[in-house]
């Protein structure tokens, strides 16, 4: 095996991280499809998928209900081809935002026994069901639990059903992160293995759709999720799946699309229909294969997508007139069903803190809670766990169901929380800006990427800066020109910082960049922060 070279800088970077051999950073850099770890290597999952194969040698009917964000959707369209392939079709059902709840309703149990299903597989949601799967097993009706978000009591859940859930049970940590999608898909590659009949193990090769579920879901990109990331980016302008091609096209996204085309540009498409309660729309356009159905269908999701933008714009102008907006709880009568989440997540990043989104409905409050990154929730959910019908989530998204009656105390304990905002390292290593160069930072990208959660664009200190001529350049942004020894190079930097007078010095963090343009480069640096001090105090 050739042993694979790490630039320095990069070591510096990986070192700094907290990788602690050459190994585990050649394992993190270099991973590819063949890193893929076996999936029966996931506690319980092998039990799944001889539950599920013997489920379906016996002929017995399978339903199968997921949550209908894109993390949902794209793990329900991976059970669903891979029936397909079988010459089986299974009916499904996905949850929306228009609806009381994202969970199992007990009714839709009972109604499954009395039509004779044997199985339920649930996608990207059902753990928290409790009541749903204790009336399953009194009714001896089988549970494949496809879950990855948090329980924080699993001892509630029953025995007799199988809950593969990163969550729940101390998984490996490359498969610790991983979105519903991602559970499915390591699932869906069990079961090829265990499926001799299966005549092409094609659903396995779809890197594409758990790369769109982590980035939907904003997984950290280490481990398995890397992989997707990486190999579904690479996949993506090529995908065999006519309707996720047609969008590429229609959202002018190939030849090579990013990671930010993809959070920014398609992913919210996808999620539109199931804020206005269509999300089986999405799922028929990956799954179908007559062109001219496509078409129709993904006019469809971009009428939705509109429709969601104006309705967010226009909420969000009202909401930001509100007088005690800065206490970050917003309560209101109109209906936010299908918003609140986005909603709070544009708030909490606006104000950089902790925001509540809930609206009344009946006698209840429904909403979502949402924070900025360096904020956690767990502490908070644990503290209104009590006086919740219903709640669950990640540890920076929480949705939540509670009676009206008890809404005065949970503003209470939100008013009462004390926020401790975790700081991460300022920045990965030091890097003087005159040792850059166009090779140096092309290096950076292309030994690290994708960047995201859990592996960040790095960012470098370097020290004894002068900062010239700065301007207005963009909303929210100036440009500027810094110079260091003989270094002298172009800067952005955000409009909130202070700057320096002519006679300090700053110490910058920075991110590089290289532009080019008719085979001419310029290196431009964005900084995200400085310190100042006064040039007197250092020698230079």
């Amino acid at each position: 095996m050739i042993k694979q070279q790490i630039p320095p800088i990069i070591k510096e970077i990986l070192l700094a991280r907290g990788f602690e051999s050459e190994t585990d950073m050649v394992k993190f850099l270099f991973s590819g499809i063949p890193s893929l770890t076996d999936p029966f290597s996931i506690p319980v999952l092998k039990n799944a998928c001889d539950t599920l194969k013997k489920t379906i040698l016996n002929g017995e009917k399978v339903f199968v209900f997921g949550d209908g964000d894109v993390d949902g959707i794209c793990g329900v369209f991976l059970i669903l081809s891979f029936f397909r392939d079988l010459g089986i079709k299974i009916p499904f059902y996905l949850t929306h935002r228009l609806e009381d709840n994202y969970e199992i309703p007990t009714s839709l149990i009972s109604e499954l026994k009395e039509n004779g299903f044997s199985t339920l597989i649930t996608v990207d949601c059902g753990i928290s069901s409790v009541e749903a799967l204790k009336k399953a097993e009194q009714l001896g009706l089988k549970c494949i639990i496809l879950d990855h978000h948090i329980m924080e009591f699993p001892d509630k859940l029953p025995k007799s059903h199988i809950y593969v859930n990163p969550n729940c049970i101390k998984w490996n940590k490359d498969f610790s992160y991983l979105s519903g999608t991602g559970v499915v898909f390591k699932f869906i590659t069990g079961m090829e293995q265990l499926m001799s009949g299966l005549r092409e193990k094609r659903i396995s090769k779809m890197y594409e759709i758990p790369c769109l579920a982590a980035l939907a879901d904003i997984v950290p990109l280490v481990g398995e999720n890397r992989i997707f990331v990486k190999e579904g980016l690479r996949k993506l302008p090529f995908t065999s799946i006519k309707g996720l091609n047609y969008l590429l096209d229609f959202y002018r996204l190939k030849p090579t699309p990013t990671i930010r085309d993809i959070v920014m540009r398609l992913n919210p498409k996808l999620n539109s229909p199931g804020r206005l309660g269509k999300p089986e729309i999405v799922l028929e356009l990956l799954l179908e294969n007559d062109i001219s159905l496509i078409e129709k269908i993904a006019n469809e999701i971009d009428a939705n997508d509109r429709e969601r933008y104006r309705a967010i714009t226009k909420i969000m102008k009202t909401i930001e007139n509100c007088d005690d907006i800065e206490k970050g709880f917003i309560i209101s009568d109109d209906d936010y069903r299908g918003l609140s989440g986005i909603i709070a997540s544009r708030l909490a990043g606006k104000f950089e803190r902790p925001f509540v989104v809930c609206y009344k409905k009946d006698d209840f409050i429904r909403g979502s809670i949402r924070t900025p990154d360096g904020y956690l929730l767990h502490s908070l959910k644990s503290n209104i766990e009590e006086f919740m019908d219903e709640i669950g989530g990640h540890s920076q998204a929480v949705g939540f169901k509670c009676s009206s009656t008890k809404i005065d105390i949970v503003k209470d304990i939100w008013d009462s929380t004390e926020w401790h905002f975790h700081i991460n390292k300022q920045y990965d290593c030091e890097l003087d800006i005159d040792k850059l160069t166009p090779s140096l930072i092309e290096d950076i990208f292309t030994y690290l990427e994708p960047f995201g959660k859990g592996n960040p664009l790095p960012i470098f200190l370097c020290r004894n800066i002068t900062i010239k001529t700065i301007r207005a350049d963009e909303p929210n942004t100036k440009k500027c020109w810094v110079k260091n020894k003989n270094s002298f190079f172009e800067a952005t930097l955000p409009e909130k910082i202070n700057i320096p007078q002519p006679d300090e010095l700053s110490d910058i963090y920075y991110t590089p960049y290289v532009r080019s343009f008719n085979g001419l480069y310029r290196i431009i640096l964005k900084i995200s922060n400085l310190t100042t001090y006064s040039s007197g105090s250092v020698d230079c």
